[in-house]
């Protein structure tokens, strides 16, 4: 069975096939401090610019994903959890919002925060932030669900698991202001 003292603490990337953008770690597996977590670092990739000269709108989604998944690794589900209990997070929703241009090479930064959790979910919300100055170019809210892969159905998550994520998103209550969260797309004409 999955245990905390058995994830994995390593400061170094995993080897999860993901393009070869630089990632930086927190040193601390949670966010006792009550800040958003900036876990993911990297830089736009020529590959990833489209004909307008700027970041196409789809790796927005790559960059978000994989600051997901070095979140979700990093609080303890990683290769060992995945294999010792079945779980797994699928992604049921997001939402985007396009703030600014990205240019090639710009360097990035994702900040994270523990938007809720329960013993099936987690609801994180994203910021990307570009250049050396972190300006604010995307965010985006993301529902996870936790399933049981051995019979594909959502299922709780070990306990462990939980209350690691409980305790980020306790300390992240407050911090995204009202409104932030829930946002729909307005429909034209409306």
């Amino acid at each position: 069975m999955w245990s905390p003292q058995e994830r994995s603490t390593s400061t170094s990337p995993c080897s999860d096939g993901h393009p070869s953008t630089s990632r930086v770690f927190v040193d601390s597996l949670s966010m006792a401090d009550g800040a958003p977590l900036r876990i993911w670092r990297g830089a736009v990739l020529d590959e990833w610019i489209d004909y307008n000269g700027h970041m196409t709108e789809g790796f927005y989604g790559v960059v978000f994903g994989m600051a997901s998944d070095e979140y979700l690794i990093r609080m303890g589900f990683d290769e060992h959890y995945r294999a010792s209990t079945g779980g797994s997070f699928y992604t049921v929703e997001t939402h985007i919002a396009f703030i600014d241009e990205l240019a090639p090479a710009t360097p990035l930064a994702v900040d994270t925060t523990v938007a809720g959790a329960d013993q099936k979910r987690v609801h994180l919300f994203h910021e990307l932030r570009g250049g050396d100055d972190g300006v604010l170019a995307a965010t985006q809210e993301s529902m996870m669900l936790h399933v049981d892969t051995r019979i594909d159905r959502v299922a709780p998550m070990a306990e462990a698991l939980y209350a690691v994520l409980q305790a980020d998103a306790d300390a992240h209550a407050g911090l995204l202001p009202a409104g932030t969260t829930g946002r729909a797309i307005r429909a034209v004409g409306a």
